[in-house]
């Protein structure tokens, strides 16, 4: 096959002859081919950290993790895994998966090589404000519907200038739940406090 290693994906001009003589293939074929590898060369850290296929990294915690690491690959491949075990969400499992995968010399040089092919960019962004977002402080709890994962949500809250808290207090604006009627903790407590409990429709709709 043409391709054997991640990098190989961006050097398939070398094959062109053997490509275009493949069937179904053609010189056109073989054009948009190329066209479509040479666009995925420009990607964010977060998109090639989730491309290397670590264990238990999906899109929203590999965002996570290139934050945390100030978009710096040099500094993530670098730690050790008490300093990814401190980013959010990466419990033991998570930041021994991390830091085994960079401790592996063969998976390493695969990945060195991946990313001396690409354009890494840093990722856009959202400047919006929502004026029903920003400045309040927003508490999650429950599956989440419209977000892949809370994951996911806070980081939407958070970069349109709110903030997300772990447990609900008298600053708390609003806690998320899709079970509004839970006799959850934090439902009680919010209750208690005279927080405003709001599904994710409620809140997206704010």
């Amino acid at each position: 096959g043409f391709i054997k290693e991640l990098p190989d994906l961006f050097k398939l001009s070398r094959f062109k002859d053997e490509i275009e003589n493949m069937e179904g293939f053609g010189e056109k074929s073989y054009v948009n081919l190329i066209e479509a590898c040479e666009n995925a060369r420009t990607t964010t850290l977060a998109r090639f950290l989730y491309a290397l296929g670590i264990a238990g990294v999906g899109s929203a915690n590999a965002k996570i993790l290139a934050r945390f690491f100030d978009e710096d690959y040099e500094k993530i491949k670098g730690a050790g895994f008490d300093e990814i075990s401190e980013a959010e969400g990466f419990g033991g499992v998570l930041a021994m998966a991390v830091s085994s995968y960079f401790s592996d010399e063969k998976k390493l040089k695969e990945a060195d090589g991946l990313y001396k092919e690409l354009n890494i960019q840093a990722p856009v962004q959202n400047t919006e404000k929502s004026e029903n977002i920003s400045g309040k402080t927003f508490v999650i709890t429950g599956s989440v519907y419209h977000f892949s994962n809370r994951s996911e949500l806070k980081e939407y809250i958070e970069e349109r200038g709110g903030k997300v808290s772990g447990s609900v207090s008298a600053k708390t604006d609003y806690l998320i739940n899709n079970d509004v009627t839970s006799t959850s903790g934090k439902n009680k407590k919010a209750k208690e406090l005279g927080v405003k409990i709001i599904s994710e429709e409620d809140f997206l709709n704010l």
